[in-house]
């Protein structure tokens, strides 16, 4: 082979091998992009998609394997939940929201505790609802977030979200129709999507461990360290003393241990003696509770609820309470928007098919909450017959009357320290039922 000759196949390896490595590159750069890490929406708030699948992760493991987690989240779901959260709607709408309610593909009153844990755990809860075309009833799943890959929204408005994306293995992604999107009614399966703990601009939320996670693996690590320690200080060794000429009889004899509760017989020329560590590791019971206080000042609860007594006595633990109740009411009126939510976009999809006959009407639709606390009850009450105790001694000071702007405010303060508060619509009915009676 000429000398030109090798020098062109030099050149054409080097050219090919050139273009192989650009190939390689295009192949890794198209990985890295694909649509599992890719942003689900463009907010400038918004967490990008691998640190959102990592606190989704880190979340789901700390509720499996943390104790102090699970009881964070169980609390949540114990006390917005309590006995039930149970919605209901006069007439026809009514009969058709107990069906679908209590319908044996949905039983959402065993439901609403998954659905509850997942917001708390997850920041966010996308529900899909499956439509049967024969009777018009919605079947509910949940999809887990780490699954959603993008959110679309309407180029005006950000707030008003219209698609879903899933993530499919194998295949592109699932797109899902959101009740907003203008093709939603004629689809057979809709997805919904709820949030909790998102700033402004963000379309996601974030865990309720969020903020606990880095504290619970320290915790878990201090903990770990000083079971190591205890177990180290169970650890000992003999030293047995003997004259030189016995060493290495002695030391095959007992190459051995001793058994625990043996005898041994030996004479005034050989001594036994214990050796363990001596740790002089400081007390770590101030810094392990200094852990838990930032764990519990994520959660929003008093240490007595997770079993910590402390020194603290009962007002102490009353007052502490107020603020995890105003937290616990908050999210309770979140999972309220949550259950009203559902069953009225359930009842609008089957009126959309003509299933059903009355029209669709939000206002209509209560939803049954569980007091967060027995006490609310008698403090209320206690509250309710002060108040109104006070408002009969001021009507009998004053001239007999028949104002009805103090009649409307005579029974808006009874209900509403009473812990019932009527609108505006109900203390007119009331008021006039009691002027035809008095008629």
């Amino acid at each position: 082979m000429s000398r030109r000759t090798r020098l062109a196949l030099t050149i054409a390896n080097l050219i090919a091998g050139q273009d192989l490595q650009t190939h390689l590159a295009a192949v890794s750069a198209q990985v890295d992009d694909s649509a599992g890490w890719q942003n689900l929406t463009d907010r400038s708030n918004e967490r990008d998609a691998a640190e959102m699948q990592q606190q989704y992760t880190d979340a789901l493991t700390a509720w499996r394997k943390n104790p102090i987690a699970k009881r964070v989240i169980d609390t949540t779901s114990d006390y917005c939940l309590g006995d039930g959260m149970t919605p209901s709607a006069p007439g026809y709408m009514g009969r058709f929201v107990a069906k679908w309610w209590d319908h044996p593909k949905n039983l959402m009153a065993l439901r609403m505790v998954e659905l509850s844990d997942e917001l708390a755990r997850a920041g966010d809860l996308f529900v899909t609802l499956h439509r049967n075309p024969e009777d018009g009833l919605s079947y509910v799943r949940a999809i887990p977030k780490d699954q959603i890959v993008r959110v679309e929204t309407l180029d005006n408005d950000w707030e008003t979200e219209i698609a879903y994306h899933e993530l499919q293995y194998p295949g592109e992604p699932r797109r899902w129709l959101s009740p907003h999107h203008p093709d939603a009614k004629d689809a057979d399966r809709v997805m919904v999507h709820y949030k909790v703990n998102a700033v402004v601009g963000a379309t996601l939320g974030e865990s309720d461990l969020a903020t606990m996670i880095p504290w619970l693996l320290r915790y878990s690590r201090l903990l770990e360290s000083r079971v190591r320690l205890h177990w180290a200080l169970r650890a000992f060794l003999w030293i047995v003393t003997v004259p030189s000429a016995k060493v290495s009889a002695k030391a095959e004899q007992y190459s051995t241990p001793p058994e625990s509760g043996a005898v041994l017989v030996k004479d005034d020329t050989e001594s036994w003696e214990s050796i363990h560590p001596h740790l002089g590791a400081l007390d770590a019971s101030a810094d392990l509770r200094a852990v838990r206080m930032m764990v519990d000042a994520g959660s929003g609860f008093p240490p007595h609820w997770r079993g910590e007594s402390t020194d603290i006595n009962l007002a102490t633990a009353k007052a502490m309470e107020h603020s995890a109740s105003r937290h616990l009411r908050r999210r309770q009126l979140t999972l309220k928007h949550i259950v009203t939510d559902l069953t009225h976009i359930t009842y609008t999809r089957a009126y959309q098919i003509g299933k059903v006959r009355t029209l669709p009407d939000r206002d209509k639709i209560s939803v049954t909450m569980a007091d967060l606390d027995r006490q609310d009850n008698q403090d209320l009450a206690a509250a309710a017959k002060t108040v109104a105790a006070s408002l009969a001694t001021l009507t009998r000071t004053l001239p007999r009357t028949r104002s009805q702007t103090l009649r409307h405010r005579l029974v808006s303060m009874i209900f509403r320290f009473a812990g019932e508060p009527l609108d505006e619509r109900e203390i007119d009915a009331i008021l006039a039922e009691v002027e035809e009676e008095e008629v």
